[in-house]
């Protein structure tokens, strides 16, 4: 009788024992995979948050250089050109600047 307790106790008792092991060892497998999971999730949404900063900034710059080339466009077709400088004009009477009645004499200085 000890001899069936031992053999069929005994391998009950190490199949038990061994499957605690893998118990613990999917368990923790599972732990892992979860934090591998979650370590790629937020690596994944690091880099693409990294991606859509540097296209925004990119996007954002091809639009600024669009603008500003249409509106130097469209102003440049709207200004007119510089004038040219008038050519100088003549003195129409090149005779010396008199006064028109001359002072007669006495009548200056006095009043009395």
């Amino acid at each position: 009788m000890k001899i069936l307790v031992v053999y069929l106790i005994l391998p009950a008792v190490i199949l038990g024992l061994s499957s605690c092991d893998r118990d613990k060892e999917a368990i923790v497998e599972e732990k892992v995979a979860e934090r591998v999971d979650l370590f790629v999730r937020k690596k994944r949404e690091e880099c693409r948050d990294a991606l859509m900063q540097q296209a925004e900034k990119t996007v954002d710059s091809l639009l600024l250089a669009e603008a500003q080339s249409a509106l130097n466009d469209s102003l440049a077709r709207l200004r007119p050109g510089r004038p040219f400088q008038p050519a100088p004009v003549p003195p129409i009477d090149s005779l010396n600047v008199q006064p028109i009645f001359p002072d007669k004499p006495g009548a200056q200085g006095g009043g009395g």
